[in-house]
């Protein structure tokens, strides 16, 4: 497994990040994620033989969050 930091803009109220959690977690792979809408982030616990980390940033993006991979992701 693999944790990737994604800096996600864009949240304006409470029901961003259960929205961008749930639809990030539908994807194949995807273990869990958490967004947190004050420090505009979004955490991805994944499988890289799955998805990877630009995938789950387009996903994001694609939701209308402006969206942009943190350097490296860690290795589990």
């Amino acid at each position: 497994m693999t944790t990737v930091h994604i800096r996600t803009h864009g949240m304006h109220c409470a029901a961003c990040p259960p929205r961008i959690e749930a639809d990030i977690e539908q994807l194949p792979g995807v273990k869990a994620a958490c967004a947190y809408r004050g420090l505009h982030l979004t955490s991805v616990l994944y499988d890289p033989d799955l998805v990877d980390a630009d995938t789950i940033r387009g996903h994001i993006q694609d939701a209308g969050f402006k969206a942009r991979v943190l350097s490296g992701v860690l290795a589990h």
